[in-house]
């Protein structure tokens, strides 16, 4: 059995145009500006709780093939980061994410605890897929543990 390389698991993250095909409630992304890599901004179509949102993201920091850092603005504001890290049998990615959403009708119903447990669940579904498209099998490929701020959606 093949190994999934760090630079495997880097490049898929970096690969924002192809979120779609693993992170389920992403419907389109697209690059607005700058080449792909640090600097880049991209706009984002999400569905969230029935309800489309357009939020713009900023890669921050790409340190290939180790650490993603990116910011969200819009309906969503916060940021997201990716370490990863070569291990024997595979790459090991590290997630965190810290998200505030600008509605305050939204941000209360983001509050509560059915929606954080649910969120947290959706997020680990689309890092598990995540594994699946970088190595076809899902073998070689461990994403987590997911931290998320106690801040999310908690403003």
């Amino acid at each position: 059995m093949p190994s999934v390389r760090a630079r495997d698991l880097y490049e898929a993250v970096l690969d924002v145009r192809n979120f779609p095909s693993w992170a389920h409630g992403v419907r389109r992304v697209e690059i607005v500006e700058g080449p792909v890599g640090q600097g880049m901004v991209s706009e984002w179509e999400i569905s969230f709780l029935g309800s489309r949102r357009r939020v713009s993201s900023l890669l921050v920091e790409a340190d290939d093939p180790r650490f993603l850092r990116w910011t969200y603005e819009g309906s969503i504001s916060g940021y997201g980061e990716c370490a990863i890290e070569d291990l024997s049998y595979g790459a090991l990615a590290e997630f965190r994410t810290e998200l505030r959403p600008a509605e305050p009708a939204l941000e209360k119903i983001m509050q509560s605890s059915p929606i954080r447990n649910a969120t947290s669940r959706h997020l680990k579904r689309c890092l598990a897929q995540l594994g699946q498209v970088v190595s076809d099998n899902g073998e070689g490929v461990r994403t987590g543990p997911l931290a998320i701020s106690p801040q999310l959606l908690s403003g």
